[in-house]
C-alpha cells in the first residue's frame, strides 16, 4: 500500500523563513535555486531541449534581487521573470511557436546559524494557450522547500518539491501530471571532479483508475570540468509502484552520459548517450530505450551563432509489443542584425526534421519537417 510520508524538513524550513531574521552579514548565502537530481532532469532532457538551450543564450531573464538585513542573521529575497519563445511541441513537430513565461521567487535565510541555510522557492510558468492544454483554474506552479549545510568539503541537505499539472521548468522539463517529491542529497568537490548522490521519493497523479504512482529512486552522478572538455555520468535505480490496492511494481534503470568538447574558441561539441530499461518482475518483460545525440555550436563571427543537432532513439520490448525508432535533426542560425531604436534586432532561422517509425503499428509512423524565420527585437 502506498503511503505519502512528507519530510520533517518542510516544517523546519517554514519556521525558519517565517521566524525573525536578525543580525546577519550580507553575502553569506548563495541564492541560486538548487537543481533536482532526483529525476535526472538536467541529464535526461530530450536532446533538442539541451541544444535549444544552448542557442537561446541571448534570451536572458529580466531579474531583480534585493536583500533585507534585520540583524545578525540574513534574509534574502530574489525574484526573476523571463519570456522566451519555444516550440509548440517538444518533439520538434512544426507548430506555431508560443510565448512561454516564467516567474520565480526565492527566499533564503541563515536564521538557524552554524552555516545551516534554509530556502523557499515559488515559481510559475505558462503558455499563451495554456487554457487549451489543460483544464487549469490558475497558472501551474512549483513549490520548493530546502535545507542545506556545508561541513568541510561535504555539502548535504534535503528538499521537498511540488509541481502542478502543466508546469514547465526553465530547463524545458514538462510535468503532465501533478507531482510531489522529497529527497536527501550529498555532494563533494574534489578539484575538477564533482560527486553527488541522492535518495528520494516522488508521488505523481496518473489517472482516475490509477490515482497515485509512487517512485523510490537512488541516484549517483559524477561530473568533470576542464578548460576545454568536460563530462557528466549519472545512474539511477527506481522502484515504481503503480496502484495502492494492487501490487504493480516496475524496476527502472537509467544511465546517461553527456560530454562537452571545445577544440576551438568558436566551436563546441556536446555528445550524449542514455539508456533507460524497465523491468516487470511479474511478467519478466523488459523495455529498453537507448538514445544517442550530438549538438554542435559554431560562432564564425561575433554577431553570428549557428547551432545544430541530430539524435537517434530506439524503444523495444522483449515481448515484441512495441518497436519504435525516432530520427531527428535541427539547425538554427541567429544573426544580430543591429539595433532598432533602443532594442537589439536578431534575425533567426530554425529548421527541424523528425521521423518516427512504428514497426508494430505502421499507421502510427509519421514524418515532419518545418522551417521558421523570425525577427526578434529585445532590450527595450
Amino acid at each position: 500500500m502506498i503511503e505519502r510520508s512528507y519530510l520533517p524538513v518542510a516544517l523546519c524550513v517554514v519556521l525558519c523563513l517565517l521566524g525573525r531574521a536578525a543580525n546577519a552579514q550580507v553575502g553569506g548565502i548563495a541564492a541560486d535555486p538548487a537543481q533536482s537530481p532526483l529525476s535526472l532532469e538536467l541529464l535526461l532532457l530530450p536532446p533538442f531541449a539541451r541544444a535549444e538551450a544552448m542557442h537561446n543564450k541571448a534570451d536572458a531573464p529580466v531579474s531583480n534581487t534585493f536583500s533585507v538585513n534585520l540583524g545578525p542573521k540574513l534574509f534574502e529575497l530574489k525574484t526573476s521573470y523571463v519570456e522566451r519563445e519555444e516550440p509548440g511541441a517538444s518533439d520538434g513537430v512544426g507548430e506555431e511557436r508560443k510565448l512561454r513565461r516564467h516567474f520565480d521567487l526565492l527566499a533564503t535565510s541563515s536564521y538557524l546559524g552554524n552555516g545551516l541555510i534554509a530556502e523557499g522557492e515559488l515559481a510559475y510558468s505558462t503558455f499563451d494557450s495554456l487554457s487549451a492544454q489543460c483544464d487549469c483554474d490558475e497558472l501551474p506552479r512549483m513549490l520548493r522547500l530546502g535545507l542545506r549545510h556545508r561541513w568541510g568539503g561535504l555539502s548535504y541537505g534535503a528538499d521537498y518539491r511540488s509541481f502542478d499539472r502543466g508546469f514547465v521548468s526553465i530547463t524545458g522539463a514538462t510535468f503532465d501530471q501533478t507531482r510531489e517529491e522529497g529527497e536527501f542529497w550529498g555532494e563533494h568537490q574534489l578539484g575538477p571532479i564533482h560527486i553527488r548522490g541522492s535518495i528520494g521519493e516522488s508521488w505523481e497523479g496518473v489517472s482516475d483508475l490509477h490515482p497515485l504512482r509512487l517512485t523510490r529512486t537512488a541516484t549517483a552522478a559524477l561530473n568533470i570540468n576542464r578548460a576545454t572538455w568536460g563530462g557528466a555520468l549519472a545512474s539511477s535505480y527506481s522502484l515504481v509502484e503503480q496502484d495502492a490496492d494492487v501490487t504493480q511494481e516496475t524496476v527502472v534503470f537509467t544511465h546517461a552520459f553527456i560530454g562537452s568538447y571545445r577544440p576551438l574558441n568558436i566551436l563546441s561539441l556536446a555528445p550524449n548517450f542514455s539508456i533507460r530499461e524497465e523491468r516487470d518482475p511479474d511478467s519478466g518483460v523488459r523495455t529498453a530505450t537507448p538514445t544517442a545525440a550530438l549538438a554542435v555550436v559554431y560562432t564564425p563571427a561575433r554577431d553570428l551563432l549557428m547551432t545544430g543537432g541530430t539524435s537517434y532513439t530506439r524503444s523495444f520490448s522483449t515481448n515484441a509489443a512495441s518497436e519504435l525508432r525516432t530520427v531527428g535533426a535541427t539547425a538554427a542560425i541567429d544573426w544580430k542584425a543591429g539595433r532598432f531604436l533602443t532594442g537589439k534586432e536578431i534575425l533567426s532561422l530554425n529548421l527541424r526534421y523528425n521521423r518516427l517509425l512504428d514497426f508494430v503499428s505502421s499507421r502510427s509512423s509519421h514524418e515532419n519537417i518545418s522551417a521558421m524565420l523570425q525577427l526578434k527585437v529585445s532590450g527595450f
